[in-house]
């Protein structure tokens, strides 16, 4: 981490005074200010998030413009309109705000009761027109319908929330806390240091960066020139399943034992209406579990390619290559699209042998504002393949994973999903569908072998000299590897939620919604759910599993 603070001060030191923006990465929450920034006459690069962009201040003034604003009722205000603390001066601004999920539902199917306590607190700033900070926290208590509880007792986390510790006899208590300070001060260089989430893409999910797990610290620079933008990153990830499995001690780190990705993103403008991106990234550990290679500053070079370096090393580590494209077809509707490549052969990739190495997947979606011109609808639909031991390593430690989830797809690898939403908002209500029809092999149960799409599990042998458990005996061949081999599992999800937006600066809304699952495999699980609440909607949280 203390690389980390020295390049934090090397690159402020060159900086030259612009406000900054910072969107939060919750989808409905940003639903309106993303129409405005996927207009093709924009020019802003919308795939890395949260955006940071400093000719964008508008957009948050004209989104959440409305009557209660101008009410001389300051409680009117507050409940409806704005942040309920606001302390401004001359050069600085300071915005805070309760967040809260209170929520109660029922599982029908089973007759189980289920609830949310959700209480927290986001804090917003700006100092001096250069520097942007936010914070945030949340501590939680609930009992989940059965799917997810399942989910929950089988990885011990609370899907992108964190470790999860018993609560009474059914329930979970789990926290969250998040936060970061960004300063810009000028049109060309931004700098960020924080402990969150971020997101590569233009869809739904992403399989190249999502923000599906847990919190991470990280630093973040984002170079913008001419028609082009790059972004590096640096995150510390944790590793908790390996080593809880195999009741290791962890003499020298403290807390989880920890891996480091290194990450380079570039984003063209090819044409007022195409942006394509390259995406670069390598997990390196600094400590291997036959030697120590100590911290490898090569790494942190932001300019160079990550594939050369780690050849040069003779290095294990885990890279990846993708792209990422968007093409707006008309004014508010736009392709898109993603390729990661793992590793691959093409030799056996041209005789379709089902080589296992060939670790590739993609994704295809549509997404359209105003759709049949109706204001505020706004339609998706994607698909996502992805081919076994995508992310895995044959060392688990060096997965593509924090957290003990995927840091893309929440499936893992060995997959594939076909999504379809709706979104409408008319004033302040907001009727939200999503319908997902997922295929994958997941792990047989009373077998160790990696089918391909656990990448927790190793892909090949590790560990089973040294008597280490849960890391599975690797893949069963070489080649023939089809996709969705294993237990083959089929899940069909559908949800509705209607909503009241309550206050639209922290998105707090009265909901009622309900949900259907029904998964299939060697064991049929039927899910209806229905629950209502009062929650402040500004993060994301994938329990569409």
């Amino acid at each position: 981490m203390k690389y980390f603070v020295i390049i934090i001060f090397l690159f402020i030191s060159f900086f030259t005074s612009a406000q900054n923006i910072d969107f939060l990465l919750g989808r409905n929450y940003s639903t309106d200010i993303n129409k405005i920034l996927y207009n093709c006459d924009s020019y802003i690069h919308t795939s890395f998030k949260p955006i940071l962009k400093s000719d964008i201040v508008f957009v948050s003034d004209s989104v959440f413009l409305d009557n209660y604003r101008n009410s001389p009722k300051w409680y009117v205000r507050k409940i409806f309109s704005e942040h309920f603390f606001i302390l401004k001066g001359d050069d600085y601004i300071v915005k805070a705000s309760p967040i809260i999920n209170l929520s109660i539902g029922k599982e029908i199917i089973d007759a189980k009761n289920t609830f949310v306590n959700t209480r927290g607190y986001l804090i917003q700033g700006n100092l001096i027109d250069k520097i942007l900070f936010s914070s945030s926290f949340f501590e939680n208590q609930a009992i989940f319908p059965n799917y997810l509880d399942t989910y929950i007792r089988d990885n011990r986390i609370v899907p992108g929330q964190g470790r999860a510790r018993n609560f009474k006899d059914t329930g979970f208590d789990y926290a969250m806390s998040s936060g970061h300070i960004t300063y810009r001060s000028n049109d060309v260089f931004a700098v960020q240091f924080g402990h969150g989430k971020n997101f590569i893409g233009d869809g739904y999910r992403s399989l190249l960066l999502s923000d599906n797990a847990f919190n991470y610290p990280y630093l973040k620079l984002q170079t913008n020139f001419w028609k082009i933008q790059y972004t590096n990153l640096y995150a510390e990830l944790m590793d908790i399943n390996y080593f809880i499995n195999n009741n290791l001690p962890n003499n020298d780190q403290m807390g989880y034992p920890k891996k480091y990705l290194s990450l380079h993103y570039l984003s063209i403008n090819l044409s007022k209406k195409l942006q394509f991106s390259l995406f670069e990234s390598v997990v390196w550990r600094m400590n291997h579990a036959q030697g120590t290679n100590g911290f490898d500053i090569n790494y942190l070079n932001p300019i160079v390619m990550l594939r050369p370096i780690e050849y040069s090393l003779n290095s294990p580590d885990n890279v990846m290559l993708g792209l990422n494209t968007k093409y707006n077809i008309f004014k508010l509707s736009y392709l898109y699209g993603q390729f990661v490549l793992d590793e691959f052969s093409i030799n056996d990739l041209r005789e379709r042998n089902g080589f296992w190495a060939n670790k590739i997947g993609f994704q295809l979606g549509y997404k359209a504002f105003d759709f049949f011109y109706i204001p505020r609808l706004t339609m998706q639909m994607e698909y996502n393949f992805v081919r076994p031991y995508t992310y895995a390593h044959h060392n688990p430690q060096q997965n593509y994973g924090h957290y003990n989830q995927p840091l893309a797809h929440p499936l893992g690898a060995n997959f594939s999903e076909l999504l379809l939403m709706t979104n409408y908002k008319w004033k302040r209500f907001e009727i939200d569908f999503k319908v997902m029809f997922s295929k994958y092999g997941a792990d047989i149960a009373g077998d160790s072998t990696s089918y391909g799409g656990n990448i927790y599990l190793s892909t090949g042998t590790y560990g089973n000299d040294e008597g280490l458990v849960g890391l599975g005996s690797g893949r069963p061949s070489d080649f023939g590897i089809d996709m969705y081999q294993g237990n083959l599992t089929k899940v069909d999800y559908k949800s509705l939620n209607i909503s009241y937006i309550l206050n639209p600066n922290t998105n707090l809304k009265i909901n009622l919604g309900f949900t259907l699952r029904n998964s299939h495999s060697d064991k049929d699980v039927k899910t209806q759910f229905i629950n209502f609440g009062v929650i402040s909607d500004l993060f994301n949280y994938y329990y569409d599993i």
